[in-house]
């Protein structure tokens, strides 16, 4: 018996009036609530807008129509306070429309109902697809969220469609059929038995070689949802330059989550967050964890959790949370956390950032599920400090710009990936000339240089990449006192990612002076 099926046979069990079930799984909730009702030999209704009133038929193992006309929301709320049938359950389907402030006789009628003494065992189940949590209704109804479905679940949903199949046309054993089953987690029970039919459809077959398929198809799910987009990292630590503590660090957590790991006794890692300068690394690196652990990267755009609806972004939250733990073990990435947090602290959108922040703390520092949060951030100024203490993360670190040998390394990078050979090039003198310049300054200067070089029509040679150093103007420049007092700060509240001093920025001249930025004016880091 799964957490949600305990939950709801013991309320109704316990005879509680009215239930608030939020889920898009109709079929498992129809299943969950017709054991309930046998076990506890209670008559099961159930009403829809479209259907009306529906009786479910023991003999016939079906819902039969009660009432078609029976269609009017208070008409249906009327009939079950008034109703002479006692010990029965009614399900509402779809009630979610008429679940608002504005429909105050229908919030009367279901509060009236919270009254039924319990001797008669009426049970009203209202069903909706996200959670709607009424100030009106918050302490009397309680509400309870169907998770997606498990291994046990789609399972059984695989097995009925290759029912329909010839064996040659099968997976060849159970671990094919496990590993089709792991492949589809994250998806609802109708998406899982509507992409083995459509696979069916095209392929005529439903075997392990359909794997791809079955992930192709769960991204698009996800990427429709449009709060958390699926990733296929192609690099490796050997792609980024320099920030070898934090690499060591990474190569130590990865391996816990293997079986002997745990019965060594490591517990799961929770996650890491990047602090920084941009430009430096720190989504690179996010990027490439995911492909040395060879687990699957699920990035989190916190902004787009928020929805216009009332509970809305609080429902957006929990089903981007429940997805990751559906597929764990996995990888959340959480880039620039700061600007999906920003409107925590100026409090005009009635509470929603806080309560939005609220429940990403609380799943952070409960979370018994194998996800590695990492989030990055550009501005500390902007980060709640509840978000920066230990038990959030296993460790705060620090990506500060790269030192010469590291500004070496991603010269040799950069250039390796134009397919030139690195022997070529003075690399030396190139990171010598560099100095205040990020990962990606680099990079573009590279590319530059590249540019350069064509329009010459000559090869790529280091007096091109010489050249593009010169006319590009870095951030450690415009930002200059602000990055030195973000390296005090981070001296006592983080570790560096990088083991190597780095520079001192040089002096800007007087002639080299430019406006400065709002934000860059006030400090917090001192």
């Amino acid at each position: 018996m799964d957490k949600f099926e305990k939950a709801l046979t013991t309320y109704v069990k316990a005879s509680i009036p009215v239930l608030s079930v939020a889920t898009y799984e109709w079929q498992r909730l129809h299943g969950f609530c017709v054991g309930a009702a046998m076990e506890h030999d209670l008559v099961l209704y159930k009403w829809s807008v479209v259907s009306g009133l529906d009786k479910w038929g023991k003999g016939e193992s079906t819902f039969i129509c009660e009432d078609n006309e029976k269609k009017d929301p208070i008409d249906i709320l009327s009939w079950f306070e008034n109703a002479e049938q006692s010990h029965c359950i009614l399900l509402l389907e779809d009630f979610h429309p008429f679940m608002t402030s504005e429909n105050y006789q229908i919030v009367r009628f279901i509060r009236e109902i919270t009254r039924i003494n319990s001797n008669q065992q009426k049970i009203l189940i209202i069903q909706t697809p996200y959670i709607v949590n009424l100030r009106e209704l918050e302490k009397e109804v309680p509400i309870l969220e169907l998770e997606l479905p498990k291994e046990n679940i789609l399972r059984t949903i695989l097995n009925n469609v290759l029912d329909e199949l010839a064996y040659d046309d099968k997976p060849n054993d159970d671990n094919e059929i496990k590993d089709i089953v792991s492949a589809s987690l994250g998806m609802s029970s109708v998406e899982a038995e509507w992409t083995y039919k459509k696979i069916i459809a095209e392929r005529e077959r439903l075997t392990i070689s359909e794997i791809t398929l079955i992930v192709n198809e769960k991204e698009q799910i996800i990427k429709k949802e449009g709060i958390l987009e699926y990733f296929h990292p192609d690099s490796d630590f050997n792609q980024v330059g320099g920030m070898e503590s934090l690499k060591k660090w990474l190569n130590k957590r990865g391996k816990a989550f293997s079986n002997d790991a745990k019965d060594f006794g490591l517990t799961s890692p929770k996650g890491v967050m990047l602090l920084g300068v941009p430009g430096c690394g720190k989504s690179l690196i996010a990027k490439t964890i995911a492909n040395e652990w060879n687990l699957p990267l699920l990035k989190f755009d916190l902004g787009k959790v928020f929805g216009g609806i009332v509970g809305e972004s609080e429902s957006n939250i929990r089903k981007a949370l429940s997805l990751a733990e559906t597929i764990a073990p996995s990888i959340l990435w959480i880039d620039e956390i700061e600007k999906g947090l920003s409107g925590i602290n100026g409090g005009g959108d009635s509470g929603t950032s806080a309560r939005v922040f609220g429940n990403l703390l609380t799943w952070m520092q409960e979370k018994k599920s194998e996800v590695f949060v990492i989030a990055t951030a550009n501005n500390i100024e902007q980060l709640p400090p509840e978000l920066l203490r230990k038990g959030r993360f296993d460790e705060i670190f620090f990506v500060d710009l790269p030192s010469k040998e590291e500004r070496k390394d991603i010269f040799k990078i950069h250039i390796e990936r134009k397919k030139r050979d690195v022997r070529l090039f003075d690399i030396d003198n190139l990171a010598a000339e560099s100095i205040g310049f990020s990962g990606a300054e680099i990079e573009e200067a590279v590319n530059e240089g590249l540019f350069i070089a064509y329009a010459q029509s000559q090869d790529l040679s280091t007096e091109n990449i010489f050249e593009a150093l010169k006319s590009t103007y870095p951030l450690s420049k415009t930002m200059k006192h602000t990055i030195e007092d973000l390296r005090k700060w981070a001296k006592v509240r983080a570790r560096f990612a990088s083991s190597q001093e780095t520079d001192e920025l040089p002096e800007i001249q007087d002639a080299e002076k430019v406006p400065q930025l709002k934000q860059e004016k006030h400090n917090p880091f001192i």
